[in-house]
């Protein structure tokens, strides 16, 4: 007997103060699958470090399946003593039954289009060097200088892996490339 294929996942986007401790606990559950050796997604805790303003959630039944989050935020560039808003994005998150079956892909096509709702010039992540061929693959694009941030124990550091950016309503050529950038912050 031939299965028949999983239903198309249902999609939302959430603003944070309207999900509910349940709605918490549910991504919770999905988060501390994606990212097993945090500690942080327990009981109804659904962000790591800093929180996001919106998250982009599929569900297929009542169980999130696939999760990214944004805050709109400054990122300072002490280098040229300005300023550059971008759409934070962080805790991208595919449960792991479902990758590799497109469904990050449409996540992060479906994150442009939030991306560019909040009217921001730029989306900016930082990820793992082991996964940014496949942020790559979506659209995104390294970039040198690297990103200060606050870690979540508290202490300040200059991230050691890859930093990311998306156009969205402004061209790269537009990003300060080669600079550090200090986000000022938690991250996602």
């Amino acid at each position: 007997m031939m299965s028949s294929p999983a239903a198309e996942p249902s999609w939302a986007l959430v603003w944070e103060d309207d999900i509910t401790p349940s709605g918490h606990a549910r991504l919770a559950d999905l988060l501390a699958l994606a990212f097993p050796r945090s500690t942080a997604f327990v009981g109804a805790r659904s962000w790591s470090s800093g929180r996001p303003e919106l998250r982009l959630v599929a569900r297929r039944d009542a169980r999130a399946v696939a999760h990214l989050g944004i805050l709109r935020r400054f990122l300072r560039v002490p280098e040229r003593d300005a300023s550059v808003l971008v759409g934070d994005v962080g805790l991208v998150a595919v449960a792991p039954g479902e990758q590799g079956s497109g469904l990050g892909r449409e996540l992060l096509r479906r994150g442009d289009t939030a991306l560019r709702g909040l009217d921001v010039p730029f989306g900016y992540l930082t990820c793992g060097d082991h996964v940014a061929p496949f942020y790559e693959r979506c659209g995104w694009v390294r970039v040198s200088g690297g990103t200060r941030m606050i870690r979540a124990d508290g202490r300040v550091q200059v991230y050691g892996g890859v930093s990311m950016v998306r156009e969205v309503h402004a061209s790269l050529a537009a990003w300060p490339d080669g600079c550090l950038v200090d986000r000022n912050g938690l991250e996602i």
